[in-house]
Protein backbone atom coordinates (compact mmCIF):
# COMPACT_ATOMS: atom_id res chain seq x y z
CA UNK A 1 0.00 0.00 0.00
CA UNK A 2 1.43 3.41 -0.99
CA UNK A 3 2.11 6.01 1.71
CA UNK A 4 -0.21 8.96 2.13
CA UNK A 5 1.29 12.10 0.63
CA UNK A 6 1.54 15.46 2.35
CA UNK A 7 2.79 18.75 0.93
CA UNK A 8 3.56 21.44 3.51
CA UNK A 9 4.01 24.98 2.15
CA UNK A 10 5.61 27.79 4.15
CA UNK A 11 7.45 30.96 3.02
CA UNK A 12 10.69 30.35 4.90
CA UNK A 13 12.25 27.91 7.35
CA UNK A 14 14.37 29.99 9.69
CA UNK A 15 13.98 30.81 13.36
CA UNK A 16 10.33 31.68 13.87
CA UNK A 17 7.71 29.92 15.97
CA UNK A 18 5.63 28.88 12.95
CA UNK A 19 8.66 27.15 11.44
CA UNK A 20 9.26 25.28 14.69
CA UNK A 21 5.66 24.05 14.72
CA UNK A 22 5.97 23.07 11.05
CA UNK A 23 9.01 20.91 11.78
CA UNK A 24 7.37 19.24 14.78
CA UNK A 25 4.21 18.43 12.82
CA UNK A 26 6.08 17.20 9.76
CA UNK A 27 8.19 14.85 11.85
CA UNK A 28 5.06 13.45 13.49
CA UNK A 29 3.31 13.02 10.13
CA UNK A 30 6.42 11.28 8.85
CA UNK A 31 6.40 8.95 11.84
CA UNK A 32 2.75 8.13 11.16
CA UNK A 33 3.26 6.93 7.61
CA UNK A 34 3.00 10.09 5.51
CA UNK A 35 5.36 10.80 2.64
CA UNK A 36 6.13 14.42 3.48
CA UNK A 37 7.53 17.23 1.36
CA UNK A 38 8.28 20.70 2.70
CA UNK A 39 7.94 23.43 0.06
CA UNK A 40 9.61 26.80 0.67
CA UNK A 41 7.62 29.29 -1.35
CA UNK A 42 9.57 32.49 -0.79
CA UNK A 43 13.18 31.76 0.16
CA UNK A 44 16.36 30.24 -1.21
CA UNK A 45 17.99 26.98 -0.16
CA UNK A 46 20.88 28.72 1.60
CA UNK A 47 18.35 30.42 3.91
CA UNK A 48 16.94 27.06 5.03
CA UNK A 49 17.40 26.04 8.68
CA UNK A 50 16.16 22.50 9.30
CA UNK A 51 14.76 23.13 12.85
CA UNK A 52 15.27 19.43 13.62
CA UNK A 53 13.41 18.25 10.52
CA UNK A 54 13.78 14.52 9.87
CA UNK A 55 16.43 13.89 7.21
CA UNK A 56 14.10 11.79 5.03
CA UNK A 57 11.60 14.65 4.59
CA UNK A 58 12.11 16.22 1.18
CA UNK A 59 12.67 19.98 0.91
CA UNK A 60 11.65 21.75 -2.31
CA UNK A 61 12.58 25.37 -3.03
CA UNK A 62 10.17 26.99 -5.50
CA UNK A 63 12.81 29.40 -6.78
CA UNK A 64 14.70 26.42 -8.17
CA UNK A 65 11.65 25.54 -10.29
CA UNK A 66 10.95 28.88 -11.95
CA UNK A 67 10.57 28.86 -15.74
CA UNK A 68 13.20 30.85 -17.58
CA UNK A 69 11.84 33.98 -19.23
CA UNK A 70 13.18 35.88 -22.23
CA UNK A 71 13.51 39.66 -22.53
CA UNK A 72 9.95 40.11 -23.82
CA UNK A 73 8.57 37.90 -21.05
CA UNK A 74 10.45 39.87 -18.39
CA UNK A 75 9.13 43.13 -19.79
CA UNK A 76 5.57 41.79 -19.90
CA UNK A 77 5.57 40.64 -16.29
CA UNK A 78 7.14 43.95 -15.15
CA UNK A 79 4.37 45.94 -16.86
CA UNK A 80 1.76 43.59 -15.40
CA UNK A 81 3.15 44.09 -11.89
CA UNK A 82 3.26 47.88 -12.22
CA UNK A 83 -0.33 48.01 -13.50
CA UNK A 84 -1.65 45.67 -10.81
CA UNK A 85 0.11 47.60 -8.05
CA UNK A 86 -1.12 50.94 -9.38
CA UNK A 87 -4.81 50.01 -9.43
CA UNK A 88 -4.53 48.84 -5.80
CA UNK A 89 -2.89 52.07 -4.70
CA UNK A 90 -5.94 54.13 -5.72
CA UNK A 91 -8.33 52.74 -3.06
CA UNK A 92 -5.43 52.55 -0.59
CA UNK A 93 -4.76 56.26 -1.08
CA UNK A 94 -8.44 56.94 -0.42
CA UNK A 95 -8.31 54.93 2.80
CA UNK A 96 -10.63 52.22 1.45
CA UNK A 97 -10.38 48.44 1.32
CA UNK A 98 -8.88 47.12 -1.89
CA UNK A 99 -11.52 45.28 -4.00
CA UNK A 100 -10.87 41.54 -4.12
CA UNK A 101 -10.41 41.53 -7.91
CA UNK A 102 -7.74 44.25 -7.68
CA UNK A 103 -5.96 42.43 -4.85
CA UNK A 104 -6.07 39.18 -6.84
CA UNK A 105 -4.41 40.83 -9.86
CA UNK A 106 -1.74 42.35 -7.63
CA UNK A 107 -1.07 39.06 -5.86
CA UNK A 108 -0.79 36.98 -9.02
CA UNK A 109 1.44 39.62 -10.62
CA UNK A 110 3.74 39.77 -7.61
CA UNK A 111 3.99 36.00 -7.16
CA UNK A 112 3.51 34.84 -10.75
CA UNK A 113 6.63 32.67 -10.86
CA UNK A 114 5.88 31.10 -7.47
CA UNK A 115 2.28 30.44 -8.52
CA UNK A 116 3.26 28.68 -11.74
CA UNK A 117 5.96 26.55 -10.10
CA UNK A 118 3.74 25.52 -7.19
CA UNK A 119 0.80 24.64 -9.45
CA UNK A 120 3.02 22.32 -11.49
CA UNK A 121 4.14 20.52 -8.33
CA UNK A 122 0.59 20.14 -7.00
CA UNK A 123 -0.74 18.88 -10.36
CA UNK A 124 1.85 16.11 -10.29
CA UNK A 125 0.62 14.96 -6.87
CA UNK A 126 -3.20 14.82 -7.09
CA UNK A 127 -3.48 12.49 -4.09
CA UNK A 128 -1.48 14.71 -1.74
CA UNK A 129 -3.07 16.59 1.11
CA UNK A 130 -1.70 20.10 1.63
CA UNK A 131 -1.09 22.12 4.79
CA UNK A 132 -0.06 25.74 4.32
CA UNK A 133 1.27 28.20 6.91
CA UNK A 134 1.53 31.99 6.75
CA UNK A 135 1.30 34.62 4.04
CA UNK A 136 2.05 34.62 1.19
CA UNK A 137 2.14 30.79 1.19
CA UNK A 138 -1.52 30.41 2.22
CA UNK A 139 -3.13 32.44 -0.59
CA UNK A 140 -0.46 31.23 -3.03
CA UNK A 141 -1.30 27.60 -2.27
CA UNK A 142 -5.05 28.17 -2.44
CA UNK A 143 -4.79 29.86 -5.83
CA UNK A 144 -2.36 27.26 -7.18
CA UNK A 145 -4.67 24.42 -6.10
CA UNK A 146 -7.86 25.83 -7.66
CA UNK A 147 -9.59 23.24 -9.82
CA UNK A 148 -7.34 20.45 -8.54
CA UNK A 149 -8.50 17.55 -6.32
CA UNK A 150 -6.08 18.14 -3.42
CA UNK A 151 -7.46 18.86 0.04
CA UNK A 152 -5.99 22.08 1.46
CA UNK A 153 -5.79 23.00 5.15
CA UNK A 154 -4.82 26.63 5.83
CA UNK A 155 -3.34 28.05 9.00
CA UNK A 156 -2.59 31.74 9.32
CA UNK A 157 -0.23 32.17 12.27
CA UNK A 158 0.03 35.97 12.50
CA UNK A 159 -2.20 38.56 14.15
CA UNK A 160 -5.36 38.57 11.94
CA UNK A 161 -6.28 42.10 12.95
CA UNK A 162 -3.14 43.24 11.15
CA UNK A 163 -3.45 40.86 8.19
CA UNK A 164 -7.06 41.80 7.46
CA UNK A 165 -6.15 45.48 7.03
CA UNK A 166 -3.60 44.79 4.30
CA UNK A 167 -4.00 44.74 0.52
CA UNK A 168 -4.50 40.98 0.58
CA UNK A 169 -6.75 41.36 3.58
CA UNK A 170 -10.47 41.13 4.29
CA UNK A 171 -11.98 41.27 0.79
CA UNK A 172 -9.28 39.08 -0.72
CA UNK A 173 -9.48 36.50 2.07
CA UNK A 174 -13.28 36.39 2.05
CA UNK A 175 -13.33 35.53 -1.66
CA UNK A 176 -10.21 33.48 -2.33
CA UNK A 177 -9.84 31.53 0.91
CA UNK A 178 -13.10 29.72 0.13
CA UNK A 179 -10.98 27.12 -1.71
CA UNK A 180 -9.74 25.90 1.69
CA UNK A 181 -11.22 22.63 2.90
CA UNK A 182 -10.42 23.54 6.51
CA UNK A 183 -8.84 26.46 8.35
CA UNK A 184 -6.84 26.07 11.57
CA UNK A 185 -6.70 28.96 14.02
CA UNK A 186 -4.40 29.23 17.02
CA UNK A 187 -7.02 30.86 19.25
CA UNK A 188 -10.75 31.58 19.34
CA UNK A 189 -9.94 35.29 19.07
CA UNK A 190 -8.18 34.66 15.76
CA UNK A 191 -11.08 32.55 14.49
CA UNK A 192 -13.60 35.25 15.35
CA UNK A 193 -11.61 37.91 13.46
CA UNK A 194 -12.01 36.28 10.04
CA UNK A 195 -14.99 36.62 7.67
CA UNK A 196 -17.82 34.22 8.55
CA UNK A 197 -17.45 32.12 5.41
CA UNK A 198 -13.84 31.37 6.44
CA UNK A 199 -14.23 31.07 10.22
CA UNK A 200 -17.14 28.65 9.69
CA UNK A 201 -14.61 26.22 8.21
CA UNK A 202 -12.31 26.76 11.14
CA UNK A 203 -11.15 24.82 14.12
CA UNK A 204 -8.83 25.89 16.94
CA UNK A 205 -5.71 23.77 17.46
CA UNK A 206 -3.08 24.94 19.91
CA UNK A 207 0.63 24.59 19.19
CA UNK A 208 2.22 21.30 20.22
CA UNK A 209 4.82 20.94 22.93
CA UNK A 210 8.22 19.72 21.78
CA UNK A 211 8.48 16.11 22.96
CA UNK A 212 12.25 16.41 23.48
CA UNK A 213 12.17 18.98 26.30
CA UNK A 214 14.06 18.27 29.53
CA UNK A 215 12.10 17.12 32.57
CA UNK A 216 10.68 19.79 34.85
CA UNK A 217 13.06 21.33 37.38
CA UNK A 218 11.93 21.30 41.02
CA UNK A 219 14.98 22.63 42.91
CA UNK A 220 16.23 26.00 44.12
CA UNK A 221 15.97 28.63 41.41
CA UNK A 222 18.67 31.03 40.28
CA UNK A 223 18.13 34.78 40.39
CA UNK A 224 17.61 35.33 36.67
CA UNK A 225 14.64 36.75 34.79
CA UNK A 226 14.70 35.25 31.32
CA UNK A 227 13.17 35.57 27.90
CA UNK A 228 14.04 33.85 24.64
CA UNK A 229 12.71 35.06 21.31
CA UNK A 230 13.59 36.79 18.07
CA UNK A 231 14.83 40.33 18.70
CA UNK A 232 11.97 41.98 16.86
CA UNK A 233 9.71 44.99 17.31
CA UNK A 234 6.53 43.14 18.32
CA UNK A 235 8.32 41.41 21.23
CA UNK A 236 8.62 44.81 22.96
CA UNK A 237 11.77 43.90 24.84
CA UNK A 238 12.09 47.56 25.80
CA UNK A 239 9.05 47.05 28.05
CA UNK A 240 10.79 44.09 29.69
CA UNK A 241 13.91 46.19 30.28
CA UNK A 242 11.88 49.02 31.81
CA UNK A 243 10.02 46.63 34.11
CA UNK A 244 13.29 44.97 35.12
CA UNK A 245 14.82 48.36 35.93
CA UNK A 246 11.92 49.02 38.33
CA UNK A 247 12.20 45.49 39.75
CA UNK A 248 15.97 45.91 40.35
CA UNK A 249 15.40 48.74 42.80
CA UNK A 250 14.04 46.19 45.26
CA UNK A 251 15.68 42.98 43.97
CA UNK A 252 19.14 44.29 43.14
CA UNK A 253 20.86 40.88 42.96
CA UNK A 254 18.84 39.65 39.93
CA UNK A 255 20.00 39.56 36.30
CA UNK A 256 18.02 39.81 33.08
CA UNK A 257 18.84 37.25 30.36
CA UNK A 258 17.72 38.03 26.79
CA UNK A 259 18.32 35.02 24.57
CA UNK A 260 17.82 35.43 20.84
CA UNK A 261 19.23 36.64 17.57
CA UNK A 262 18.76 39.75 15.45
CA UNK A 263 19.11 38.48 11.90
CA UNK A 264 17.82 41.06 9.44
CA UNK A 265 18.47 44.84 9.35
CA UNK A 266 15.16 45.64 11.02
CA UNK A 267 15.91 43.30 13.93
CA UNK A 268 19.45 44.65 14.26
CA UNK A 269 18.02 48.14 14.59
CA UNK A 270 15.63 46.89 17.30
CA UNK A 271 18.62 45.41 19.14
CA UNK A 272 20.58 48.66 18.86
CA UNK A 273 17.69 50.71 20.27
CA UNK A 274 17.12 48.15 23.02
CA UNK A 275 20.73 48.32 24.17
CA UNK A 276 20.56 52.11 24.03
CA UNK A 277 17.47 52.10 26.26
CA UNK A 278 19.07 49.62 28.68
CA UNK A 279 22.04 51.98 28.94
CA UNK A 280 19.81 54.96 29.69
CA UNK A 281 18.05 52.94 32.41
CA UNK A 282 21.42 52.28 34.07
CA UNK A 283 21.10 48.49 34.04
CA UNK A 284 23.64 47.52 31.36
CA UNK A 285 25.75 45.69 33.95
CA UNK A 286 22.76 43.52 34.90
CA UNK A 287 21.62 42.42 31.41
CA UNK A 288 23.08 39.48 29.51
CA UNK A 289 22.52 39.12 25.76
CA UNK A 290 22.95 35.50 24.73
CA UNK A 291 22.80 34.02 21.22
CA UNK A 292 20.07 31.48 20.67
CA UNK A 293 21.07 27.84 21.02
CA UNK A 294 19.11 24.60 20.53
CA UNK A 295 20.07 23.86 24.14
CA UNK A 296 18.19 26.94 25.37
CA UNK A 297 15.91 24.93 27.69
CA UNK A 298 18.81 23.50 29.64
CA UNK A 299 20.25 27.01 29.83
CA UNK A 300 17.14 28.53 31.43
CA UNK A 301 15.47 25.70 33.33
CA UNK A 302 16.80 26.77 36.76
CA UNK A 303 16.00 30.47 36.28
CA UNK A 304 13.44 32.17 38.52
CA UNK A 305 10.95 33.05 35.79
CA UNK A 306 10.29 33.43 32.07
CA UNK A 307 8.75 36.70 30.84
CA UNK A 308 7.05 37.43 27.50
CA UNK A 309 6.47 41.15 26.95
CA UNK A 310 4.97 41.03 23.43
CA UNK A 311 2.57 43.60 22.01
CA UNK A 312 1.01 40.94 19.78
CA UNK A 313 1.72 37.25 19.41
CA UNK A 314 0.21 34.11 17.97
CA UNK A 315 0.62 31.11 20.24
CA UNK A 316 4.07 31.65 21.74
CA UNK A 317 6.15 28.48 21.57
CA UNK A 318 8.65 29.97 24.02
CA UNK A 319 5.86 30.52 26.54
CA UNK A 320 4.56 26.96 26.12
CA UNK A 321 8.03 25.45 26.44
CA UNK A 322 8.90 27.52 29.51
CA UNK A 323 5.70 26.35 31.16
CA UNK A 324 6.35 22.74 30.11
CA UNK A 325 9.73 22.68 31.86
CA UNK A 326 8.16 24.09 35.02
CA UNK A 327 9.21 27.74 34.90
CA UNK A 328 6.95 30.35 36.50
CA UNK A 329 5.73 32.41 33.56
CA UNK A 330 4.57 36.00 33.04
CA UNK A 331 3.02 37.05 29.72
CA UNK A 332 1.33 40.16 28.45
CA UNK A 333 -2.33 39.51 27.65
CA UNK A 334 -1.75 40.42 24.02
CA UNK A 335 -3.67 39.77 20.81
CA UNK A 336 -4.45 37.22 19.39
CA UNK A 337 -5.19 35.70 22.78
CA UNK A 338 -2.61 32.93 22.84
CA UNK A 339 -1.43 33.63 26.38
CA UNK A 340 -4.99 34.19 27.59
CA UNK A 341 -6.08 30.83 26.15
CA UNK A 342 -3.35 28.98 28.08
CA UNK A 343 -2.76 30.94 31.28
CA UNK A 344 -5.21 31.03 34.17
CA UNK A 345 -3.69 34.08 35.83
CA UNK A 346 -2.19 33.46 39.27
CA UNK A 347 -2.79 29.71 38.87
CA UNK A 348 -0.36 28.49 36.19
CA UNK A 349 1.19 31.83 35.25
CA UNK A 350 0.49 35.57 35.36
CA UNK A 351 -1.10 37.75 32.68
CA UNK A 352 -0.31 41.48 32.59
CA UNK A 353 -1.61 44.39 30.57
CA UNK A 354 0.11 45.03 27.24
CA UNK A 355 2.62 47.88 27.50
CA UNK A 356 2.30 48.27 31.28
CA UNK A 357 5.79 48.20 32.83
CA UNK A 358 4.52 48.81 36.37
CA UNK A 359 2.17 45.82 36.25
CA UNK A 360 4.88 43.64 34.72
CA UNK A 361 7.27 44.68 37.49
CA UNK A 362 4.70 43.84 40.21
CA UNK A 363 4.22 40.37 38.69
CA UNK A 364 8.00 39.82 38.77
CA UNK A 365 8.08 40.91 42.43
CA UNK A 366 5.24 38.53 43.31
CA UNK A 367 7.13 35.52 41.93
CA UNK A 368 10.54 36.56 43.31
CA UNK A 369 9.17 37.39 46.73
CA UNK A 370 6.82 34.46 47.35
CA UNK A 371 8.42 31.03 47.14
CA UNK A 372 5.19 29.10 47.68
CA UNK A 373 3.39 31.06 44.96
CA UNK A 374 6.30 30.50 42.59
CA UNK A 375 6.22 26.76 43.32
CA UNK A 376 2.47 26.61 42.67
CA UNK A 377 2.85 28.33 39.29
CA UNK A 378 5.66 25.96 38.36
CA UNK A 379 3.76 22.79 39.22
CA UNK A 380 0.55 23.88 37.51
CA UNK A 381 2.34 25.17 34.41
CA UNK A 382 4.16 21.90 33.84
CA UNK A 383 0.88 20.06 33.17
CA UNK A 384 0.79 21.66 29.76
CA UNK A 385 3.40 19.24 28.45
CA UNK A 386 0.75 16.50 28.70
CA UNK A 387 -2.26 18.55 27.60
CA UNK A 388 -0.49 19.75 24.44
CA UNK A 389 1.63 16.68 23.74
CA UNK A 390 2.88 16.58 20.15
CA UNK A 391 1.21 13.23 19.46
CA UNK A 392 -2.22 14.56 20.48
CA UNK A 393 -1.94 17.83 18.56
CA UNK A 394 -0.64 16.13 15.39
CA UNK A 395 -3.56 13.69 15.52
CA UNK A 396 -6.00 16.61 15.31
CA UNK A 397 -4.23 17.84 12.17
CA UNK A 398 -4.31 14.39 10.63
CA UNK A 399 -8.05 14.16 11.22
CA UNK A 400 -8.51 17.31 9.14
CA UNK A 401 -6.78 15.63 6.20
Amino acid sequence: MSKKQLLFTIPVMKGGGAEKVAALLLNEFNKNGYECELILTNSSRDEFIDRGLDSDIGVTVLREHFEKRGAFGRLTITVFRLFASLICKIPEALGKKVPSAFAYLSFVAQYFDEYKALRRIIKNKPEAGIITFLQPSAPLTLLAARGLPNKVVVSERSDPFRILKKRYGFNFIRKYYQRADAVVFQTNDAKAAYPDNISDKGTVIFNPINDKLPECYQGEREKNITTFCRISHEKNLTLLAEAFALFSKEFSDYRLKIIGDAINPSEKEVLRLLKERIGSLGISDKVDFIAFTPEVHSLIIKDMMYVNSSDHEGMSNAMLEAMAIGMPVICTDCPIGGANAIIDSSENGILTEVGNADELCEAMKKIAGDGEFSKKLSQNASQIRYNLALENIARKWMELL
